[in-house]
């Protein structure tokens, strides 16, 4: 659990993980039809389960294949998934298999510092999906200098529920990441570091997989009611979410063709652009 950097063992995919060639890896997983978080819809599984398979395997293998330290922090740059819907059905196997294989390796050092990870994930010999992402690693001593005195900074409180969960597309208040302004396509991130699958351990900034499902829920909120299945997304993040400031999330360039969404959803902190991701979905007629 250590090495996927989860504390609960419901949310931890990897299982077990081979070496192919020199960075090539296979690692096994499992996906249980009901995640604690990352629940089905409609007979489907949540497309960014598929998105959390490959941040897992790539952060296990990071520390299991190439000896990085487990205090080392890593900084996602980007993250672009594609997936193949028909493979995502809920009654086949739990078992996914996830290629991983890494180049444009970094080193300071001896230590490495940074890879870009193109990730494949099978289903009973299907392609379910594929994804890249870019990663930076950096020491532990090395962050706390980069960081300050953010990483002492008290927790956030606590956030009402204010906006309904079917809006957003969940099931349970708790999993809603979003609270009102009152405009249209506009919303506050909701922080709440007690939530038990978003924030695992001791944390000092949004994770990007947040960002990520935020940014999910505000397109949901903009085209509901019907379920909004992301079966593309390019996420880039361009600097740290802190807990600090309100985080002020918009949807833009939203358009139909055909039964095909496209939209962007961005995030800014005090003006500054902290994250941008870009969502192709149909907009399924399955209920939410």
């Amino acid at each position: 659990m250590q090495w996927a950097h989860r504390e609960r063992p419901q949310d931890v995919v990897p299982t077990h993980w081979k070496r192919l060639s020199e960075h090539r890896f296979l690692v096994e997983g499992n996906w249980p039809e009901e995640h604690p978080f990352f629940a089905p819809v409609g007979g489907y599984h949540d497309p960014l389960l598929l998105v959390e398979s490959m941040r897992q395997s790539t952060i296990l293998l990071g520390h299991a294949a190439y000896d990085v330290p487990l205090d080392t922090h890593y900084l996602m740059h980007s993250l672009d998934f594609t997936c193949r819907p028909q493979h995502l059905l809920v009654g086949c196997k739990p078992d996914v298999e996830i290629e991983v294989v890494f180049d444009e390796l970094t080193y300071r050092g001896r230590m490495l510092s940074g890879m870009r990870a193109t990730v494949t994930v099978g289903r009973d010999g299907r392609e379910a999906g594929t994804g890249v992402s870019r990663i930076n690693l950096i020491s532990a001593r090395a962050y706390r200098r980069v960081r300050g005195a953010f990483t002492q900074q008290p927790l956030p409180r606590q956030y009402a529920p204010d906006v309904p969960a079917q809006l957003v597309g969940r099931l349970r208040s708790k999993d809603v990441l979003l609270l009102p302004t009152g405009i249209w396509g506009h919303w506050i991130l909701k922080i709440d570091t007690g939530h038990r699958t978003l924030y695992q351990g001791p944390k000092d900034h949004v994770p990007g997989m947040v960002l990520i499902e935020a940014a999910r829920q505000a397109a949901h909120a903009t085209i509901g009611p019907s379920a909004f299945a992301p079966w593309t997304g390019d996420n880039t993040f361009h600097r740290y979410a802190e807990f600090s400031r309100p985080l002020l999330m918009e949807v833009t360039d939203v358009s139909l063709s055909g039964a095909d969404w496209t939209m962007k959803v961005t995030g800014h902190q005090d003006g500054e652009a902290v994250f941008t991701s870009v969502f192709s979905a149909g907009q399924s007629r399955r209920p939410a």
